[in-house]
Order: C-alpha cells, then sequence, then structure tokens
C-alpha cells in the first residue's frame, strides 16, 4: 500500500468515526487512532498488535444481525421514534440515502482497508519471524475474507467492489458480480490457509481477544486454520447456490473444507466457535442486542416444536409489543434488558453446529441425502433434545428440516437466515406472509448513495468475467 493510500485509509476511520454508531449503522468503531506515520515508519511487535487490536476490534463493531434478521422474518425492532427498523426492512425497499439501505457497507470497507495495512506492511515488521508474519497475513486475510462476505450477504446480485487497494486519485474499483465475488473471498481464504500453515507451531504475535477461547481453542494459527476452513466451506456451499452462476464442483469443495474444520463429531463441541466477547468495563461495548425495542418476529415463537430445549431463547411477553403495523408476544430472552447477564453475552461468529448444517446442505444438493440427514440430526438431537428424523425421502423435506435446526441454533447471531431462504427461492410470499401491507420482500440492500455519488451518480453495474 503506498503512502498516500495509508493517508486516505487513516482519513476514512477518522471520519467514520463523526458519524453516529446505530446498530447495523454505517458507523464503525475507533481502530485505535491508527497513524500514518506509524505505518511509514515500518510495524513492530508492538505496532503490529496494536493494528490487530483494531482490526479485531471492527470486525466485531461490523456484526450485523438487527437488519438480516428483520428481513428474514425473526426479529423486529419497534421504535416510535424512528419507523424504518420496520417500514424499510419488511416493507417499502430500504432508502439508499438513509440509515437502513445505506448500512452495513461503509464499515465493512473501513475493516478491510485495516487489513490491508497489515497485510501491505507486515514485512516491515523485522523483528517478527517469517513464520510470525505468516501467522499475522493468514489471519487479516480470513477476517478481510469475512468482511467481504459480508457485503455479498447484504447486496446479493448487486455486486461490490474487490480491487480497493489504490492509491487516492485512482478511479472507484469496479463493481463484480456476486458470483466473481465469492470467487475471490474463496481464493482469499486458500491464500490465508497457506500463510497459516506456513506459520506452522509458530505462536500469534501479539495477544488475542479472550473470544478465542470462550469455547473451543482458536487462538494458535493451526487452530485458527480449521476455523479458517469452515469459513472456506460456508462460502463454497453458497457458490454452488448461486442463482445467476452456480458452481457444481463447489458442493464438493465445500463438504472437504467443512470436514477439516469439523474434525470427528462431538456434541459437546456444537458451540465451539471463535465468540464477539462484550464487556460493561468503560471503554468497552456491551452486547449489541441488548434493547428492550427489540422483539422476536411471531413465526419464531410460533413454529418452534414442542420439547426443543432452545426455546429457552424465547420469552412470551405479558403483553403484546405493537408498532409500525407489526405485533408479538415474543422476545427474545437474550435481548431482555433487565436480564443482566446479556450485556457481556458472548455471540459466536461461525460454530461447529452451523459448519454441521452447512455440510448438510452441500449434502443436500449433492443428492446423499443419509449422510444429510445424519448431520440435521446430530444438531437436532443434541441442540434440540428432540427425536431424530429417519432418512428424508428428497430434498425438500431436507432443506425444511435443515432451515429448521439453522433457524433456533443460530437465531440472532447474523444472516444466516436470510441468505438461505434467498438461495433456496423463499424470501417471498410464496413461503413468507407480508409483515405490512406494503412488504416487497426485500433480497438485499440497495447501493449506497454516498458509494453512488463517488461513481459519479450512476448505480454500478457488476462485471462478471
Amino acid at each position: 500500500m503506498n503512502r498516500i493510500m495509508i493517508k486516505r485509509t487513516v482519513a476514512l476511520i477518522a471520519g467514520l468515526m463523526l458519524f453516529g454508531a446505530c446498530k447495523d449503522s454505517t458507523g464503525v468503531p475507533d481502530l485505535n487512532n491508527v497513524s500514518s506515520s506509524l505505518l511509514q515508519s515500518g510495524l513492530n511487535r508492538s505496532s503490529v498488535q496494536l493494528l490487530m487490536t483494531g482490526l479485531l476490534n471492527a470486525d466485531r463493531g461490523n456484526l450485523g444481525v438487527i437488519f438480516p434478521e428483520t428481513m428474514a422474518r425473526d426479529i423486529y425492532r419497534i421504535d416510535s421514534a424512528e419507523p424504518r427498523w420496520i417500514s424499510e426492512l419488511v416493507g417499502v425497499p430500504a432508502d439508499p440515502g438513509g440509515f437502513v439501505g445505506g448500512g452495513m457497507w461503509v464499515g465493512y470497507f473501513a475493516e478491510i482497508a485495516a487489513a490491508n495495512n497489515l497485510i501491505d506492511n507486515i514485512k516491515t515488521a523485522t523483528d517478527l519471524s517469517a513464520q510470525e508474519q505468516a501467522a499475522t497475513t493468514g489471519l487479516a486475510r480470513t477476517i478481510k475474507a469475512l468482511a467481504y462476505y459480508r457485503v455479498i450477504e447484504m447486496r446479493d446480485t448487486l455486486g461490490l467492489p474487490i480491487d480497493v487497494d489504490h492509491g487516492i486519485n485512482a478511479p472507484p474499483a469496479p463493481f463484480v458480480c456476486k458470483s466473481n465475488g465469492l470467487a475471490y473471498v474463496s481464493a482469499l481464504l486458500d491464500s490465508a490457509y497457506a500463510d497459516l500453515q506456513t506459520a506452522g507451531a509458530t505462536a500469534f504475535p501479539f495477544v488475542l481477544p479472550s473470544g478465542f477461547t470462550v469455547s473451543g481453542d482458536y487462538s494458535t494459527p493451526a487452530a485458527f486454520a480449521a476455523w479458517n476452513r469452515g469459513l472456506k466451506g460456508k462460502v463454497e456451499l453458497y457458490r454452488g447456490l448461486d442463482h445467476a452462476h452456480p458452481n457444481a464442483a463447489s458442493f464438493a469443495a465445500a463438504i472437504s473444507a467443512l470436514n477439516t474444520a469439523i474434525g470427528p463429531l462431538d456434541p459437546s463441541a456444537l458451540n465451539n466457535s471463535i465468540y464477539y466477547v462484550y464487556s460493561t468495563a468503560p471503554g468497552d461495548a456491551t452486547a449489541p442486542l441488548v434493547d428492550a425495542a427489540i422483539h422476536l418476529n411471531p413465526a419464531v415463537g410460533d413454529s418452534i416444536q414442542p420439547g426443543d430445549l432452545r426455546a429457552v431463547e424465547i420469552t412470551r411477553r405479558a403483553t403484546p409489543a405493537t408498532g409500525q403495523g407489526v405485533t408479538t408476544n415474543y422476545d427474545y430472552t437474550y435481548a431482555v434488558p433487565s436480564i443482566g447477564s446479556n450485556l457481556t453475552r458472548p455471540i459466536p461468529v461461525l460454530t461447529i453446529a452451523e459448519l454441521v448444517l452447512l455440510r448438510a446442505q452441500a449434502e443436500i444438493a449433492t443428492n446423499n441425502l443419509a449422510a444429510a440427514t445424519a448431520d440435521i440430526n446430530f444438531v437436532r438431537v443434541n441442540q434440540g433434545g428432540l427425536a431424530p428424523y429417519a432418512t428424508f425421502a428428497n430434498a425438500t423435506a431436507a432443506i425444511n428440516a435443515v432451515l429448521y435446526e439453522k433457524r433456533y441454533s443460530l437465531l440472532a447471531t447474523g444472516a444466516q437466515r436470510f441468505v438461505d431462504l434467498r438461495a433456496y427461492g423463499r424470501l417471498n410470499g410464496t413461503y413468507l406472509k407480508k409483515e405490512t401491507a406494503t412488504d416487497v420482500f426485500q433480497t438485499a440492500l440497495p447501493i449506497p448513495t454516498r458509494e453512488v455519488n463517488a461513481r459519479g451518480g450512476t448505480v454500478p453495474t457488476p462485471v462478471c468475467n
């Protein structure tokens, strides 16, 4: 990265901190006030720690749950002072100039820029061994890939810019289509995996957040490499399910990567993951979903099967919550402010349970219904406490089952259900009821107005090649 780009990145991060940081908004956290002089003078062990801490803090701050989970019919945020939480997520198309339509965009690219700062400058950290440099690059590239993937989750076929690591005078990066974006993310994860393997038994040359050891231990390059393979498997699954450019070979690639990430099935390991951790300490962040305005869509409470242990996430209200044309009798237990432990409750990024269900989806796509049934049942029995299914007779029944398990095992942890409903052609009136009279069943957020204006006011057309 040249010096102009360094200054541009730092200016972008500083400018972003001037915006209000609504949940799921375009605001991003302080990246520890990285200075251009720090980068230009060369990195060392302490500055690598500073940059990695900033990158991981940015990644935590960019967790988006409310927007996609509202669009997926899992969550409502009913706020009389701000109706757009409902009107633009399960109503009219989101305004690209507002906090909904313009959200979940700038923060990801600031995070990508922060990752590039590390990747582009790590060779200047001469007090780190080659293996320590590789470990650093492997982690940074994986987090960078996660940020790009999250852009794709929310913009789908509208595309995204990939080639963004250029000087301030360079023209805006061209938009590429979803399939090209997913291919890039997959290759980036492979590059990161190679770095982590190069690191071998060497430790990361920085202290990681405690979320790397909350459940399972991902605090070494070798262990983190397995988590990288989990994300690789997830990306490959959705490459295969891409409507416009499906890649049939991706299902086998997904299963291979997920096998590496999961290892031998262990009921006690289903919650293993890297976690975002929160605290009430001054200057730190509390869990972002703790909010009296957040409730569950009634479909979540009404659809859970009798005896499902995951019903602990669902709290029936004494009186209905209502506003903006929606009503619910259910709260998300972990959003209730009066439950003090909610403020510091960790949120998983990619659990073993999710990986097992992703593998089931790939097995369904390859018509291995026996294997898919076994994986679905492993989560169903061990997390839900429910009776196992007999082997599914057809793919539709298996998809119905995997979507149920994912809904309740991954509730309010990310965009998983939103992406799945879209991938299986179920984000429409055939499968879902209208939440409001104006509900258009949005399948993506728009390209933000600020991004369009930077390109002369024309919404970019994504290019596939």
